[in-house]
């Protein structure tokens, strides 16, 4: 008979406990944290939000022969002992999304890359949109009482019908009705659609537009300052102490995407993309719901990703349109913000003589490109810097629909680095998307692998902090 324990969430230690608290307990393999003051744990957030600030904390780990050990350890210990966790594993998508990117990978990937999550822990912790249609009763309750906000949901159409088919899921969920218990339990919630042309776009998109709205945050008589764009990265929050969302929820924000679509798509739902013609309609059509919003809660709460003006050539908003910036990790309003980031510290860098001093030549999507050389190099130009080199890379590994940086695989941008002329050796710059937390690209080549047997020196650049490390060149 398994123990009782073993019936509870728990989360693995698979390393010893740092000195001095490994005076508090020899670790052996399968030891797993299960309860925290009685209290039965389930993962990293639980352990975080039911910590107590001012008094010890009795932990209880079971091993795998049965046995417990109790720890009694200061609160200000927790970081450290998460340090011997085993990764946080997320739950799965049980959706067939029409438009889903994940189906659309060629084969012989790693396997992690096929993986679909849907998770409301990795969307509070990193920003992963997460439809809710896995959420249940236990996660729905789990959400509102430990106050995670913000989240990030793919909505896709508040229609139903519409949002079901896009789902490919066979029971209908009002996705409205949790929406309207997260906004009352006080979660803020950044909603996306990916636009899908002929099934969520015209007066589907109206529709969800005005729905979200009505559950949005804000009034046009707060004068509150706008939350900063939040950079999640790639690990655990390092707070050593668990900081729930509080305060107003609702709908924050919604970005509109255009769908992504491939090569590989072979036995799919027939799928339109987004020409330029349709996104100057749809740009036309959100500048009127912006006024709208402006005028009914204070900001405009839609905005549109990047790829919809560098596809018609239309302007880009001025920053302040974008208020908070809110979903900048998706390219909303991402190509105009690092703009005059890197004018402001040209600015700078000019009052202080300190301009960068090298040549460069840069390596992007050529979707990236063409914000390089509409929006960048202006503004290099007129700080008087070096010259920048930009090459647009053709993405043959998905196909030349795909234009985006972070979808180049290794051995395209390798095979446009041979192409190069030998002299003069150049300094190459690649996109820091390319990469991964573990320095692979999607084709599982590193930047040593892309760069070999080649005379240019080659670095992955930076966004934000882009001049800086154009200055730190030499």
């Amino acid at each position: 008979m398994r123990p009782s324990w073993f019936l509870v969430g728990m989360i693995q230690l698979i390393k010893p406990l740092p000195h001095p608290l490994d005076d508090l307990h020899t670790w052996q393999p399968g030891d797993r944290l299960t309860h925290l003051d009685g209290r039965p744990i389930e993962d990293i957030l639980d352990l975080y939000y039911y910590t107590p600030e001012s008094r010890r904390t009795r932990l209880l780990l079971a091993r795998s022969n049965g046995t417990q050990v109790e720890l009694v350890i200061d609160p200000a210990d927790i970081g450290a002992v998460t340090e011997c966790f085993a990764p946080l594993e997320f739950k799965t998508c049980a959706c067939d999304c029409v438009f889903c990117f994940v189906d659309q990978n060629p084969a012989g990937m790693r396997d992690q890359i096929y993986v679909k999550d849907e998770d409301y822990r990795f969307s509070f912790l990193y920003g992963n949109y997460i439809t809710l249609t896995s959420l249940g009763k236990r996660g729905l309750q789990r959400i509102i009482e430990q106050g995670m906000s913000p989240l990030y949901v793919s909505v896709h159409a508040t229609d139903i019908d519409v949002r079901t088919r896009m789902l490919g899921i066979k029971r209908k969920i009002d996705v409205l009705a949790i929406l309207a218990q997260l906004r009352s339990a006080g979660i803020e919630v950044h909603a996306q659609v990916v636009l899908c042309p002929g099934w969520n776009d015209g007066p589907i998109l109206e529709k969800t537009f005005r729905d979200l709205l009505a559950l949005a945050s804000g009034s046009p008589d707060d004068q509150s300052p706008f939350a900063p764009v939040n950079d999640r990265g790639q690990d655990y929050r390092q707070e050593t102490e668990f900081s729930p969302g509080s305060g107003e929820g609702g709908v924050r924000s919604l970005a509109v995407v255009p769908v992504g679509l491939s090569a590989h798509r072979e036995g799919l739902t027939e799928l339109a993309p987004v020409t330029p013609e349709i996104a100057a309609e749809v740009i036309g059509e959100t500048e009127r719901w912006q006024a709208e919003a402006a005028a009914a809660i204070g900001h405009r709460f839609i905005y549109l990703s990047d790829e919809f003006f560098l596809m018609t050539g239309k302007p880009f908003p001025a920053p302040a349109n974008y208020d908070g910036f809110w979903q900048v990790d998706s390219a909303i309003g991402l190509t105009p913000r690092l703009r005059d980031r890197w004018d402001e510290d040209l600015e700078w860098a000019t009052q202080e003589g300190a301009l960068p001093r090298r040549p460069l030549t840069v390596l992007t999507g050529e979707l990236a490109a063409q914000a390089w050389r509409r929006e960048f190099l202006p503004v290099l130009r007129r700080r008087a810097c070096p010259p920048v080199e930009v090459i647009g890379v053709p993405n043959t590994f998905y196909g030349n629909t795909v234009t985006v940086a972070g979808l180049l695989g290794g051995g395209d941008l390798r095979r446009a680095l041979l192409a190069l002329p030998p002299e003069p050796a150049r300094t190459v710059a690649l996109s820091p998307r390319v990469f991964n937390s573990e320095g692979l690209t999607l084709d599982d080549m590193t930047l040593e692998g892309i760069a070999d047997g080649q005379p240019h020196e080659v670095l992955i650049g930076q966004e934000d902090e882009f001049i800086a490390f154009w200055q730190g060149l030499g």
